[in-house]
């Protein structure tokens, strides 16, 4: 549904995000072993998070990244950060003229789903994922 590096950048911050809560910062190596991830391209994906305000990165010794304290991000800012809004807009068969008024076969039963999945990621926070890494409820590899 996401593209790889879409998948990449939802668990990294949700591991970033489970690591701001402990206060401290992670580096990219760790991050990578974190999520089952190659370090170049997770480090890609995370220059264009950073670069999207949603994470941030300090040099230094003990530096890395972080998620700024009460900084509340859903997924659906991540999912369009690094594939765009597409999946909440485009055609499911990939018309170029598909709308209400000139319908491919999919449109009126793929616009529930699409505003279903909107919704949910729209309402689908880190801090929330993270609570759950921390309770040992789900796995990021």
């Amino acid at each position: 549904m996401f593209s790889k590096a879409c998948e990449y950048a939802i668990k990294a911050m949700v591991f970033i995000q489970y690591k701001s809560q402990q206060n401290e910062t992670t580096n990219l190596s760790e991050i990578a072993e974190a999520i089952d991830s190659p370090a170049a391209f997770t480090a890609k994906i995370l220059q264009q998070l950073r670069k999207s305000d949603l994470l941030e990165s300090i040099m230094g010794v003990k530096g890395g990244f972080r998620i700024l304290e009460n900084k509340q991000i859903s997924l659906k800012e991540i999912i369009i950060t690094i594939d765009g809004n597409g999946i909440f807009s485009h055609c499911v068969l990939g018309l170029k003229a598909c709308s209400a008024a000139n319908p491919c076969p999919m449109h009126h039963k793929y616009a529930i789903v699409r505003q279903e999945m909107e919704r949910i990621m729209q309402k689908t926070f880190l801090v929330d994922l993270a609570n759950q890494l921390i309770l040992k409820k789900i796995s990021l590899k």
